[in-house]
């Protein structure tokens, strides 16, 4: 059985995961290169993954001067996707992109007739569809469980934590350098509804805007940095990652917390109400299909835990499921209402429920057998498309849209 070979573009918290996901399988796959901008982060890659000097690059031109192997995981910043993916395309790389996959509506299908015409593969890491959770659903739906969806409401809670973290001191806090939140954090939601659908979009129309972390709701007596600050704050960045350090490893991949935040120029340490953040901390979607239904997304970084729920409701039945449980509850009308224990299927629902390793293991078996994949390019486009439009929305108030797609296929 061939070995195939992988390279990584962007050691973020993303190519950590699909580093692990090799480690756990080097029979079938190995870890060539990685290339991160960090040179700090170099000697503990290279201890971690027993690489060498040579295999660890800091400059993505010196990186890009030749093809080092089969496949290519881009787990870079959003805005850069565009560029490297191309690079990528003409040295011949197979690529596994973490989304979105470009920022404009252009580059993303530039890049998805591009991948077609030199006959390379793209898997686009909307990880949910390889979750035991979401794939029972679909299952569950296939099989008319509950009759043709008429309505679908799923809601994103981001989890305090993970909002602040990423999108109010982390790299998506500004969407004029990275992207819109919708697209950054929910084309995950909105290619799942669409996944569970299994219809296209007619209309949608949004609303959201950044509700509460501004400086006009900072505390009294709060200082810039949380480790001068005495005001009792849950958004407080020391004791968080003092008790979570491994959230602190995804920007450093250091665990000494006091160490790292001795250096004030870190946003990572800041106040959250004195950050020039500017997404938003809550949005709504509202979204029409072509045969009448309808399907709700709501998006609120106002959450205790990180989790994704929601209720399909039938002609037939409705379905009650939330992704941090391990049962999904089915209702059928007049009927005995029955659960599909999780556990059954799978032991794995680490990172995404298990869907991050399932879904690098797919690519690479795709790649080694030439066989097909679930997030193929070609079923990633739509979700972009819609996070794109929503954004307009939100920014005109709501207006509704008409969803026009336009694809090489």
């Amino acid at each position: 059985m061939k070995k195939i070979t992988v390279s990584i573009l962007g050691f973020g918290q993303r190519g950590l995961v699909y580093a692990e996901a090799i480690k756990m399988n080097l029979s079938e796959v190995q870890l060539v290169k990685v290339c991160e901008v960090k040179k700090e982060k170099h000697p503990i890659i290279k201890q971690m993954f027993s690489l060498q000097d040579t295999d660890v690059f800091s400059e993505e031109d010196v990186f890009f001067k030749q093809k080092w192997s089969d496949i290519l995981v881009i787990s870079t910043m959003d805005k850069d996707h565009y560029r490297q993916v191309m690079k990528a395309l003409d040295l011949g790389y197979d690529i596994l992109l973490e989304k979105p996959i470009a920022l404009v509506k252009e580059e993303i299908l530039h890049i998805q007739r591009h991948a077609h015409a030199l006959g390379r593969k793209i898997a686009v890491a909307h990880v949910l569809r390889y979750t035991m959770f979401y794939q029972k659903l679909k299952e569950l739906i296939d099989q008319n469980a509950i009759g043709e969806i008429a309505t679908l409401q799923q809601t994103e809670n981001v989890g305090y934590f993970h909002y602040v973290h990423s999108y109010v001191r982390g790299n998506w806090h500004d969407s004029d350098k990275s992207s819109p939140m919708i697209l950054a954090k929910s084309c995950h939601d909105l290619d799942i509804i669409r996944y569970l659908m299994g219809k296209n979009v007619k209309k949608l129309s949004s609303f959201g805007n950044l509700f509460h972390f501004k400086k006009e709701n900072m505390p009294k007596g709060a200082a810039t940095h949380c480790k001068d600050c005495t005001v009792d704050c849950p958004f407080n960045a020391i004791d968080f990652y003092k008790k979570n350090p491994r959230w602190m490893k995804i920007f450093t991949l250091e665990e000494n917390v006091d160490k790292v935040f001795e250096n004030e120029d870190l946003d990572y340490g800041k106040c959250v109400y004195q950050m020039d953040n500017n997404v938003v901390d809550h949005q709504v979607v509202n979204l029409e299909f072509e045969h009448g239904a309808t399907a709700s997304f709501v998006m609120t970084g106002f959450s205790n835990e990180n989790h994704r729920s929601l209720t399909i409701h039938g002609t037939k039945g409705e379905i009650n499921a939330d992704m941090d449980d391990y049962f999904i509850t089915v209702k059928p009308y007049g009927k005995e209402i029955y659960q599909i224990d999780l556990r059954t299927y799978t032991h794995d629902f680490s990172h995404h429920g298990g869907g991050d390793y399932r879904l690098f293991m797919d690519f690479i078996r795709a790649v080694r057998d030439h066989t097909s994949f679930i997030t193929d390019i070609n079923d990633s486009v739509e979700s972009h498309v819609l996070a794109l439009e929503a954004e307009v929305s939100r920014l005109k108030e709501g207006k509704v849209i008409d969803i026009q797609l336009t694809s090489c296929m």
